[in-house]
C-alpha cells in the first residue's frame, strides 16, 4: 500500500522528506528557480488541485516537494513550539507535467518531463528530484535536518544500479523525478561524440543552467539513467550505538576479539581506506561512514534546497 493511501492532506508525513522542489505564490503561480538571483521558470499549467490545498494549509504559499511517486509534501510552522520548528505534512498527489516558461522571456519554454530518452542521453530539462547517493552496494538518503544517513534497504532496480555504476564507478549522488526517471551528473562521458551532438540540441534554458553551474566551479553534465518502473525505495533508520546485536553478530565479534594477535601482523597501510572525492552531504567527516563523500551534486545548486527558504 502506498503511503498516500493512508494519509490525508495536512497529515504529518511519515516517510523521509524529499522530492523535486517547486514554489507556490499567493497569486497561485507555481515556479522553479535554480538560484535566488536567477530568473524563475513558471510551470504551465499549474497543478490547480495541489495549489488549492497548499493555500488552505499555507495562506501565503510556499515550497512543495514532489517525491518519486508524485506525493506532494510541504513544511508548516509548528504552533505548539516557540523555536521556529516545522512539521512535514502531506499535501496530495499529482501527476506532474507541463512546460517551464521564463518569467522574463515567455517566448522560450522547456518541457518539464522529457520523453524518448535512452540511458546515457543528456538530460534536457531541469536537474531536480528526490536525492539519494550510492557507493558500491550501499545506497542511502541523507537527512539534512539531523545530518545522518539512512540506508536504502531495497527498491533500486538492478538495471538502474548497474547503469549508475557504469557512468559513476566511484559512486555519487543521483535524483529521481516525480515520474520515476533517474538522472545523475557526470564529469566524463564514455561517448563524447554523442554528447557533442546532443549538447547542440539542448534548449537555451538548459545550456544557461549548465553555464550558471560552471560559473560556480562545478563542471558536470546531467544524464538520464533509466526509469524506476514503479519500484519503491525502502529507507530505514541509521545504525545507533545502542542497537542490539544479533546472536550472529555477537558470535562473530567474540570470535574476532579472541583471535586478536594470533594471526600475522599487518602493516598500518593495510588498515587505511581510500575514499572518493568530498561529498556535499556533510560539512565534516565524523565517522567512517561520513568518509564516503562526493562533490557531484551540491545542495546549494537549487535554491529550494536551502532550509531557510522553507517558509
Amino acid at each position: 500500500m502506498m503511503t498516500s493511501d493512508t494519509v490525508s492532506p495536512g497529515d504529518e508525513w511519515p516517510e523521509h522528506y524529499r522530492g523535486l522542489t517547486l514554489s507556490v505564490s499567493p497569486d497561485r503561480s507555481v515556479w522553479w528557480q535554480l538560484y535566488n538571483d536567477k530568473p524563475r521558470l513558471r510551470l504551465t499549467p499549474p497543478p490547480e488541485d495541489i495549489v488549492d490545498t497548499l493555500l488552505e494549509l499555507k495562506r501565503i504559499g510556499g515550497r512543495i516537494h514532489i517525491t518519486e511517486h508524485g506525493d506532494v509534501l510541504t513544511k508548516i510552522e509548528d504552533d505548539a513550539t516557540d523555536d521556529d520548528s516545522y512539521n512535514e505534512v502531506y499535501v496530495g498527489t499529482v501527476d506532474l507535467y507541463g512546460e517551464l516558461i521564463p518569467e522574463d522571456d515567455p517566448d522560450y519554454s522547456l518541457q518539464l518531463r522529457p520523453e524518448g530518452l535512452s540511458p546515457g542521453d543528456l538530460w534536457p530539462s531541469i536537474y531536480d528530484g528526490s536525492r539519494y547517493s550510492f557507493a558500491g552496494e550501499r545506497i542511502w538518503w541523507h537527512n539534512g535536518a539531523t545530518h545522518t544517513r539512512h540506508p536504502v534497504d531495497a527498491g533500486l532496480p538492478d538495471h538502474i544500479l548497474s547503469t549508475l555504476r557504469q557512468y559513476k564507478p566511484q559512486g555519487g549522488s543521483f535524483r529521481i523525478t516525480p515520474w520515476g526517471d533517474v538522472i545523475t551528473l557526470i564529469s566524463i562521458h564514455p561517448s563524447p561524440g554523442d554528447v557533442a551532438e546532443q549538447f547542440d540540441k539542448l534548449s537555451l534554458i538548459v545550456k544557461n543552467i549548465i553555464k550558471f553551474r560552471r560559473e560556480r566551479g562545478v563542471e558536470m553534465l546531467p544524464v538520464y539513467i533509466g526509469n524506476m518502473n514503479g519500484s519503491s525505495l525502502t529507507v530505514s533508520e541509521p545504525t545507533s550505538l545502542t542497537d542490539s546485536l544479533s546472536p550472529e553478530e555477537e558470535a562473530t565479534l567474540s570470535s574476532w576479539a579472541e583471535n586478536l594477535g594470533r594471526t600475522e601482523p599487518r602493516s598500518t597501510s593495510a588498515h587505511k581506506v581510500s575514499t572518493p572525492a568530498v561529498d556535499d552531504d556533510s560539512e565534516e567527516a565524523e565517522s567512517d561512514d561520513d568518509a564516503i563523500r562526493f562533490d557531484d551534486d551540491p545542495l546549494d545548486w537549487i535554491k529550494n534546497d536551502i532550509e531557510l527558504n522553507e517558509k
